[in-house]
């Protein structure tokens, strides 16, 4: 017997899904000792364990590529496949960027196999996105995929993936606004973690979400003494400015380059929005205002690729696969053949 999965490997989270769209999640980030380059612990054991103290340090592997960190990526891939408790072959599908290089996907399949899977396949993830949305990549589409530190994007024409444009804009641009903003209220400093609660809470770059506030404790950037404040829904109108804009036009640049023999058929389903830097309040609706263009955000946009990539990994046929590890290309292929088949 053989336990398919798929893997997103997201900058803020490791995401795995089965067959069952069971979906197991934790950050992807390890503790480890500034001293020795010892991993203290990872994922939520080592969110749990970080006190801000001077001797550990919180490290995501995946923040500067997968090469950032052998050992370090090699102890975040291995503790999420370990969650499976599978004694079974493991066969994967892991989401990559439409810029992943062939020298990374090498070094990522390498570490995969030493985590105990041992067949690997990689799928752009604007394209699994789209698949675990619920839409059949066979259609003409625009899949957009806002993860922590990146945007993918997939343009579809009857099937064929026409455009794959990964922009370096996701939600923790978002997060960073909401930061500096706090510290220009009075120089007072708070984590990326504060800044990314408040954005969940009280962000909107679109009108109907309930006026609220929020207590939070900062720290005096000249004493270094802790002090609270309270923000509003009110005080942060506006400081997404930057990073919608930035992503706005990297989408709008998408489909300016979309044959205009193709235009008709990819407005008529318009968008899909998945990921969780897409979950800001009204992101969905300004995009359909400002490019004019239906915009769909499924229920399990934060878990769309995770969920995608474990359907295409079962419909991956056990005979006659392409050599290529990157099977991007022939995903909708591997649909329509296995709707013929039920």
């Amino acid at each position: 017997m053989v336990t398919k999965i798929g893997l997103d490997l997201g900058y803020a989270n490791i995401t795995l899904s089965d067959s069952t769209a069971t979906v197991y999640r934790e950050p992807s980030i390890a503790l480890v000792d500034k001293e020795t380059r010892r991993i203290v612990a990872v994922g939520d054991d080592a969110m749990s364990l970080s006190d801000g103290g001077e001797k550990t340090v919180l490290v995501r592997p995946f923040k500067n590529g997968l090469l950032f960190d052998h050992k370090i990526t090699q102890s975040v891939i291995s503790n999420a496949v370990r969650s499976l408790g599978s004694k079974e072959k493991i066969r994967c599908t892991v989401g990559v960027s439409a810029d992943f290089q062939p020298k990374e996907e090498k070094e990522l399949f390498a570490m995969l196999n030493t985590a105990g899977i041992s067949e690997c396949f990689a799928v752009n993830r604007a394209v699994a996105a789209l698949v675990g949305a619920g839409y059949s990549p066979s259609i003409s589409v625009i899949s957009v995929n806002v993860g922590a530190s990146r945007t993918e994007i997939a343009v579809f024409n009857d099937g064929v993936v026409t455009q794959a444009v990964s922009l370096p804009v996701g939600g923790e641009d978002f997060d960073k606004v909401v930061k500096q903003y706090i510290f220009d209220q009075g120089d007072v400093n708070v984590s990326l973690s504060v800044a990314r609660a408040i954005k969940e809470k009280l962000g909107s770059v679109w009108q109907g979400k309930p006026d609220e506030s929020v207590e939070i404790e900062g720290v005096l950037s000249l004493t270094g003494n802790k002090v609270r404040m309270t923000v509003s829904s009110e005080d942060i109108v506006g400081v997404f400015e930057k990073p919608l804009y930035d992503l706005l036009r990297g989408v709008a640049e998408v489909i300016k380059k979309i044959p205009l023999d193709h235009v008709e058929k990819t407005f008529e389903n318009g968008i899909v929005l998945t990921g969780g830097g897409a979950l800001l309040y009204g992101l969905d609706m300004m995009m359909n205002k400002v490019l004019d263009i239906p915009v769909m955000q499924p229920g399990c946009a934060i878990d769309s690729v995770a969920k995608g990539l474990a359907r295409i990994n079962n419909i991956i046929p056990t005979k006659g696969r392409a050599a290529s590890k990157d099977i991007t290309s022939q995903v909708s292929k591997y649909y329509e053949e296995s709707k013929s088949l039920n």
